[in-house]
This record gives C-alpha cells, structure tokens and sequence, in this order.
C-alpha cells in the first residue's frame, strides 16, 4: 500500500512538471505573438494596405522606415499618405535617384494602382534594396479602405 502510494505520488510529481513545462512553453509561444502584434513586421514583398496601415502607425517617426510615393509630382500634391515622398517613377531619372537611397532603410512603395510599384519594386531589388515591399492596390485601395490621407 505504501509503495502504490508512493508510486503514485512520483507519478502525480511528474505531471505536474510536466504541466508546468507545458505552461512555460505555451507562455513564451504568446508573448512571442505579443511582440508581433507590438512590433509588426513585414513578411512579404506585397504588403496589403492593411499590413502597411499598421505597420507604418506602429513605426511612425522612425527615419528607417521611408514610404515612397510613386506618382506625379501633380499626384502626389494633391492627395497622399502622411509621411510620405515622392519619386516620380515616370522620370527617366528614377534608377539614378533610387540608387543614391540609404540600402539599410526600409522603403514602402505606394503608387494610384500598384503597377507602377510592382515595376519600382523590380528595379530596386535588382539595386541590392534587402528591404522593400509595395502596396497591393496602391493608394486607390488605401483610400478605398478609408485610410486617412493628406490634401
């Protein structure tokens, strides 16, 4: 009777430890997910307006983060994204202005549609850009999705 007991109790002590071991784990799990919900991050090369939304608000003020308004100079002042620039892609000086750009930063493009950006994205990848996404839908959906934006 004892030695049931006994046994018992050893078995009893290791599901505990192993509870306890599950709950560490499924802790650490959820702050990891905590600290992408604080600290977005970009996973992909297409962003949706969504995911640029966010993560541009949680990175506001932060000179790493550049969003790159592709459209006329026309365009661009008479709507666009806060905090943004411009560079028109249309200019034939596009790659000349894009390749003195600091390669450490991280730029968003935005265009009217995303097609101009699609392009823009090619060209500064194929000038060593690590860091570089564009939005799906361009500022057309931003606005769609009732994004706020400068006039």
């Amino acid at each position: 009777m004892k030695k049931s007991l006994l046994h018992s109790m050893k078995i009893s002590a290791c599901m505990i430890q192993r509870i306890l071991q599950i709950t560490c784990l499924l802790t650490i799990v959820g702050l990891f997910n905590g600290c992408e919900y604080l600290f977005p991050s970009l996973r992909s090369d297409k962003v949706t307006v969504d995911e640029a939304a966010v993560f541009l608000d949680k990175h506001k003020g932060d000179p790493d983060v550049i969003l790159i308004d592709l459209r006329s100079k026309q365009e661009f002042d008479s709507l666009r994204i806060e905090n943004s620039i411009n560079i028109d892609f249309s200019k034939p000086d596009f790659p000349e202005t894009t390749g003195k750009l600091e390669r450490e930063k991280r730029y968003i493009l935005v265009d009217q549609n995303g097609r101009k950006s699609a392009m823009a994205f090619e060209l500064m990848k194929e000038q060593r850009f690590p860091k570089i996404h564009y939005i799906i839908g361009g500022i057309n959906e931003w606005i769609k999705t009732n994004y706020p934006v400068q006039k």
